[in-house]
């Protein structure tokens, strides 16, 4: 019974483990906002209107695509895709995340 016990804790130990290391990830608005981020940095101040229009029509198409991934390929894709978006420098890196 004792050795039971200790083996199913271990099992849900690795469980979570692993879901910490390849399924959680940033939620779609957060990665978008990072994107964001990346083109406002790229664009500078220099057209500030402008740019605060092109990035609110970004985050929108970037949100429903990255919700349109999590549903469509699931949750490990996702995260991969998150992991990699937000360790992103430049957004070409960010966009070849695909």
């Amino acid at each position: 019974m004792k050795l039971a016990a200790i083996f199913i804790s271990l099992f849900l130990a690795l469980l979570a483990a692993l879901w910490l290391a390849f399924v959680r990830a940033a939620p779609p608005h957060e990665v978008c906002q990072r994107k964001a981020d990346i083109l406002r940095a790229e664009a500078g101040n220099e057209h500030g209107e402008a740019v605060e229009r092109l990035l609110d029509q970004y985050r929108l198409g970037c949100r429903k695509q990255a919700e349109a991934l999590l549903q469509l390929r699931g949750k490990l894709v996702y995260a991969r895709h998150a992991k990699c978006v937000m360790a992103a420098r430049t957004l070409s890196e960010a966009e070849r995340c695909g």
